[in-house]
């Protein structure tokens, strides 16, 4: 990026080496993902991984944290409402992974993990400062469950571009199936949700799940 700016490279021209590589890339697909300036709201990382590894600018606020199904739920009803109200600071757990504790704060009534936060006070700047970035005109909702309950409840929520990851087949629209067994070397449904953000792999076309919504599968499950 450096040599780029140098040589005075215009910044739309420039993309990760790394997404070149991921399947269903066209760079006409990626262009107007990157363009269309796309808001993330996921149940758990799975939102600011996918904003790393296809290189977009965090236009949200859940990025690095987590939240309980019903706390989920709950803000998805009224989100905008929510978003009026200041996080205020409840309680600290401690990341065992990361060897740190991280703040949890209430936002009128539901919880916050933000458990990659060792700053308490990074973690209050950067919700603020990325609250202010989403586009309520382009949304993408991401979940994940293993309950047939909360998956119907997401399928009623009034959204164009839905998803939630279940263990289980399902004939619910928002309901897209990954095989619980396919990472048998990760701990939990939650890991390998995560890892498809990452790519590892990809199982579904991640450019047209984010652009329009559309379920295209790409490995057998």
């Amino acid at each position: 990026m450096k040599i780029a700016n140098y040589f005075q490279l215009p910044k739309e021209k420039i993309l990760p080496d790394c997404v070149v590589c991921i399947p269903g890339f066209t760079l006409k697909k990626y262009l107007v993902l990157k363009d269309s300036s796309l808001s993330i709201f996921s149940i758990m990382c799975f939102g600011g991984i996918l904003y790393h590894t296809l290189g977009l600018p965090f236009l949200s606020p859940f990025v690095n944290m987590f939240l309980s199904e019903n706390d989920y739920m709950n803000f998805l009803k009224t989100p905008q409402d929510y978003l009026k109200e200041d996080i205020i600071f409840k309680d600290k757990a401690f990341n065992d992974a990361n060897k740190f504790y991280y703040p949890i704060f209430t936002l009128n009534g539901i919880e916050l993990n933000m458990n990659h936060y060792p700053d308490f006070n990074e973690a209050v700047v950067k919700w603020n400062q990325r609250k202010k970035r989403i586009n309520w005109y382009n949304l993408f909702v991401m979940a994940y469950t293993e309950s047939q309950e909360f998956a119907e409840q997401f399928d009623k929520l009034p959204y164009g571009k839905k998803v939630c990851f279940v263990p289980f087949k399902s004939s619910l629209n928002s309901s897209w199936y990954i095989n619980p067994n396919i990472r048998k070397d990760l701990n939990g449904f939650a890991a390998i949700v995560n890892r498809f953000a990452m790519g590892q792999p990809f199982y579904y076309d991640v450019f047209d799940m984010l652009l329009y919504g559309k379920k295209t599968q790409l490995i057998d499950m």
